[in-house]
């Protein structure tokens, strides 16, 4: 018997590889032969995922990008880049042009990431807080529930003049390679509230600091306990996915 199950699970095997080689030949035929971005993007995911061969599927992003504009693969790009993980490409400037095409196609990561290359400035290149609010905005619109969390907090404004070092030093932050928006209570809490209901729980926490404190917002207990209640109902929930992540009945 162990003997039958051991030929069967076998056979299932070859099976599968032979699916995952099929499919990797489909893919090859429609990018390089048939030369469509579809296919491209399909088979650099192919790469990444199941050959574990990440430079090649760098290479097809890449290329796909730059060659079609298409915004699947320079999302896949440009987040290569952030990663360190794309050469001599690997810097803030580099990513913004595929990012933008991701942004323009409604790629809601894609906006969220243009943002924060213009949000942190580097030596050559100063931060644009315009742009950076601009394609926060639109990642928040386009229900990006990190975007409308950061904006939320963007608007809070630097308040903090000093941070502590490992040493106890009290040392002075330097800001000037950052963004920095003009503090409005009002639009953190419209934005802090937008994160909430996308399952953000620490821009629920948030909230109920703002309602609680009434910290450029009316005091509001009632509120403030609904918050602190919805933020703990979602890292419950997340708890549960975590725990039964493994599970398959």
């Amino acid at each position: 018997m162990s003997g039958k199950i051991s030929e069967e699970a076998m056979q299932e095997q070859a099976e599968r590889a032979e699916y995952v080689k099929n499919i990797g030949i489909e893919y090859r035929f429609g990018c390089y032969e048939e030369k469509r971005p579809e296919s491209c993007q399909l088979l650099g995911e192919y790469m990444e995922a199941l050959q574990q061969n990440f430079s090649s599927a760098l290479a097809i992003f890449k290329k796909n990008c730059d060659e079609h504009s298409y915004p699947k693969s320079c999302f896949k790009y440009g987040m290569y880049m952030l990663a360190g993980k794309a050469g001599d490409d690997s810097n803030l400037t580099k990513m913004i042009r595929p990012m933008k095409i991701a942004c323009d196609a409604n790629i809601p990561q894609g906006c969220r990431y243009l943002s924060l290359v213009h949000w942190n400035g580097e030596k050559d290149r100063k931060a644009d807080s315009e742009k950076a609010e601009r394609y926060m905005r639109r990642a928040c619109e386009l229900e990006d529930g990190e975007a409308c969390w950061l904006l939320s907090t963007w608007y809070m404004g630097n308040k903090e003049k000093f941070k502590t070092t490992a040493s106890g030093e009290a040392k002075e932050l330097d800001r000037s390679e950052l963004g920095q928006l003009s503090r409005d209570m009002e639009k953190s809490l419209q934005f802090a509230i937008r994160a909430c209901d996308l399952d953000i729980p620490q821009s629920c926490a948030n909230v109920s600091r703002m309602f609680k404190l009434g910290d450029g917002v009316p005091k509001n207990l009632d509120q403030a306990k609904k918050y602190a209640n919805r933020a703990k109902e979602i890292m419950d929930t997340m708890r549960s996915n975590d725990t039964n992540a493994g599970f398959t009945g």
